[in-house]
């Protein structure tokens, strides 16, 4: 749809207004504007402004839904100084598809124009970005990313040990999903561990609505490897995911097992030359002694052999 009218203003401000709260907005868990489940009869409207002043800029703005709502998207540029000439063309668009005309208001004076959306979410197929353009030569552009809460698994792997008890925990911050799943992904299939007859070896847990706990038993080698936990929110789902490792106890013990096996090899070494030079100086002790043996007896040879010599000749 294109605007007549005076040049185009320098700014974009863009402005959510929904029954969920828009991600940058600041609340409090007692705050009565946001919606909590269970409050099908309470409404409320929070504000997210953004602002570009270059026409070649974009903006972007989350706005987190997890329950059937009505949502108003809206977008105003204005200023006072002229960049672009019109007409100006307002477009709306959802992902990759443009959104008739006749579904969505514009609004113009002579230094603001101002278009809005307004529908309802009911599922998942109402999530994903929204997008408003002013164009002309240039364009300015706001994209509000709707999405359901965000959950968070684990930051980095858990290590744990065969035999052990480990305990994986998925929590939704202050939002409150209706159920909750834990998958094992086995290769390219995902195991739902909710079903699972195995009461012996998973057990799961939810003392709050917005948390879960896996708790796995008697871990072996085969426990190894990638766990989801899915949230499930009345107008779409979020997945976290945990890395698990289970280790062997001999894991943990072969650097002292490589140490002690290197410290054996020495002491073996240390020994062994040890005997050796041992041996060797006994030996080099026996043949001084012989040697001194055979220094003694040469004399007392030639001695008798002369006297006997000697008394022959006197006969």
């Amino acid at each position: 749809m294109r605007l007549p009218g005076s040049p185009l203003p320098a700014l974009l401000l863009l402005l959510c207004t929904a029954a969920p709260r828009c991600l940058g907005a600041t609340t409090d868990e007692a705050d009565p504007n946001v919606l909590r489940p269970g409050d099908h009869q309470k409404t409320s409207e929070l504000t997210t402004k953004h602002s570009v002043t270059e026409f070649s800029s974009s903006v972007n703005s989350n706005v987190v839904v997890e329950k059937p709502t009505t949502i108003e998207l809206s977008c105003e540029l204005s200023g006072s100084e002229a960049k672009i000439k019109p007409p100006i063309e307002v477009i709306w668009m959802h992902g990759e598809e443009n959104i008739n005309s006749t579904e969505f208001a514009i609004n113009n004076t002579e230094s603001k124009w101002h278009t809005w959306y307004k529908f309802d979410v009911s599922d998942s197929s109402k999530l994903g970005n929204y997008t408003c353009i002013f164009k002309s030569t240039l364009e300015a552009k706001a994209i509000f990313n709707l999405k359901v809460p965000k959950v968070k698994g684990g930051d980095k792997p858990m290590v744990s040990y065969e035999r052990d008890t480990v305990v994986m925990k998925c929590d939704a911050a202050k939002h409150k999903p209706v159920e909750w799943i834990w998958y094992r992904n086995e290769e390219n299939n995902k195991v739902a561990l909710n079903d699972s007859l195995m009461s012996s070896k998973y057990e799961i847990t939810r003392k709050h609505a917005n948390e879960s706990k896996l708790h796995i038993k008697e871990l072996s080698g085969n426990d190894s490897g990638l766990y989801s936990c899915e949230a499930v929110f009345l107008v779409g789902k979020s997945q976290g995911n945990i890395n698990l490792s289970v280790l062997s106890y001999m894991v943990p013990l072969k650097p002292f097992l490589v140490i002690v096996a290197e410290v054996i090899v020495l002491v073996s070494i240390i020994l062994v030359y040890e005997m050796h030079n041992k041996k060797k100086k006994a030996r080099a002790g026996e043949d001084e002694k012989e040697a001194e043996q055979s220094v003694h007896l040469k004399p007392e040879d030639t001695n008798g052999v002369e006297s006997d010599t000697t008394r022959q000749r006197k006969v």
